[in-house]
């Protein structure tokens, strides 16, 4: 079985706070102009998920910088777990990119560890390749027009 996953940001346009002019100023500058600044209404969202060729699996909110260690952590505490729900029997063929903490040796000496998980040759920086990467767009479009 093989698990296509990957991370993203989402970027939601917040209503509430469309237009809201703050203020950030030194005490009695108040209404100075060098202290306002117009806010986007924008909030990002870093997310993370895994697709098979049955479909989409666990969708997680990654909260704080993620490293090589809370990638692990993501690794072993979410994405293999539900997997192992639905392909209990399965050798799981993980791709990745080859991001910075997909490469770091915590993560790669965590890996050589499981049995039953076997890297794809993937090459770097190929979007294009990877079908969650559209999963992604398709995401953010849905949740664009909402």
């Amino acid at each position: 079985m093989s698990l296509y996953k990957t991370n993203t940001v989402i970027k939601l346009k917040v209503k509430a706070n469309d237009g809201l002019d703050l203020v950030h100023r030194p005490q009695g500058e108040h209404y100075n102009p060098q202290y306002t600044c117009k806010r986007s209404g924008l909030v990002s969202i870093h997310c993370w998920g895994w697709i098979s060729h049955e479909g989409a699996g666990i969708f997680h909110r990654i909260e704080g910088y993620l490293d090589g260690l809370h990638y692990q952590h993501i690794l072993e505490n979410i994405t293999l777990p539900s997997v192992w729900l639905l392909y209990p029997d399965d050798i799981i063929h993980l791709q990745q990119d080859h991001f910075s903490f997909h490469d770091s040796r915590v993560v790669q000496e965590w890996l050589s560890r499981q049995a039953d998980v076997e890297l794809l040759d993937w090459p770097p920086q190929a979007p294009d390749m990877n079908p969650i990467e559209k999963t992604w767009g398709e995401m953010k479009r849905t949740m664009q027009e909402t």
